[in-house]
């Protein structure tokens, strides 16, 4: 079971860096972060159920960049929206 979330958290992650390297999706969008957050907390996860500390090291720090970008997106959004409620 540890294997499915583990492939599951790597296609995520190569997904967006997919997306965004091939210019289909923004790195500023909501897409592309929330695809790597989604996929880092799995890859964490299965570093954890694997007992293999340099993965969830690494996938920790990649979601907690992916979180601190949503917060920017949210942010950059609100501003211009002039509202913090338009999340599409």
């Amino acid at each position: 079971m540890e294997h499915i979330i583990g492939g599951i958290g790597t296609i995520l992650v190569l997904t967006a860096y997919f997306l965004v390297s091939t210019g289909r999706v923004p790195s500023k969008s909501l897409r592309f972060q929330g695809i790597n957050l989604v996929g880092a907390a799995l890859l964490t996860i299965y570093g954890l159920l694997l007992f293999a500390w340099a993965i969830v090291a690494l996938n920790g720090i990649w979601g907690l960049i992916a979180i601190a970008a949503l917060f920017r997106v949210f942010r950059d959004r609100s501003r211009r929206n002039g509202s913090a409620s338009s999340l599409t």
